[in-house]
């Protein structure tokens, strides 16, 4: 059994301690800060949230891994549907988040920790895993330079289980579309046409009840 599933053995959600600052305001001081990196001033929407998740097998994963786990509102949403003996990963490199998450989200299943995406497989061998059976990632990648973005996905699609999914979202802005974005001087990324050279399999779908709207994509080997 490795350190994913030893986490926990009791299926509830989270419980949650008040904190000294809402988790909008934390995000939003944090963010104006590393912007480069959270690529939003806002956190994901339930929305979002649920899109992100869709097509997470939770019956089958125990060893799930989150990357840009901000204030947790993704984090909260998939403990709520995880199996008792399945463990969250949730990483961020962003300090004052994994501290506001650990103490927001009492649950033995939650593994916050501060770490970087480029660093992936490090994070899962020195847990005693091999794969992670779903990635839920919520990292800009439209803001990262090109370099980063490639290191971030191919750990992740190196470290996904043969039968798991990565899903990633976009924000609508960022794709590029329509043509007044690059008009105005901001780069166009697709990041659809991006995902694909790692993975066989990618779908998406929109969610407009976000702030900002975005495109969330599912990858499969």
């Amino acid at each position: 059994m490795d350190q994913f599933t030893k986490i926990a053995r009791h299926h509830r959600s989270p419980r949650r301690r008040p904190g000294p600052k809402s988790d909008l305001g934390l995000f939003f001081s944090e963010s104006v800060q590393s912007f480069g990196v959270t690529a939003s001033l806002f956190p994901s929407s339930r929305h979002l949230a649920s899109a992100l998740l869709r097509f997470v097998d939770f019956g089958r994963a125990v060893r799930i891994v989150e990357l840009g786990a901000g204030t947790g509102p993704v984090t909260s949403e998939i403990l709520r549907r995880m199996r008792p003996d399945a463990s969250l990963y949730a990483i961020d490199v962003n300090p004052v988040f994994v501290t506001h998450v650990r103490k927001k989200l009492i649950d033995r299943r939650l593994v916050p920790i501060v770490g970087k995406a480029e660093d992936l497989g490090e994070i899962i061998r020195d847990v005693g895993a091999r794969s992670a059976d779903a990635i839920v990632s919520c990292l800009g990648l439209s803001t990262m330079e090109d370099d980063q973005r490639r290191k971030i996905i191919s750990q992740a699609a190196r470290h996904l289980d043969p039968a798991g999914i990565l899903s990633q979202f976009q924000y609508l802005h960022a794709s590029g579309e329509p043509n007044w974005f690059s008009n105005v001087g901001l780069r166009r990324f697709s990041e659809e046409r991006f995902l694909r050279q790692y993975f066989a399999k990618v779908t998406s779908e929109c969610v407009i009840w976000n702030l900002p709207p975005a495109k969330v994509f599912t990858c499969r080997h």
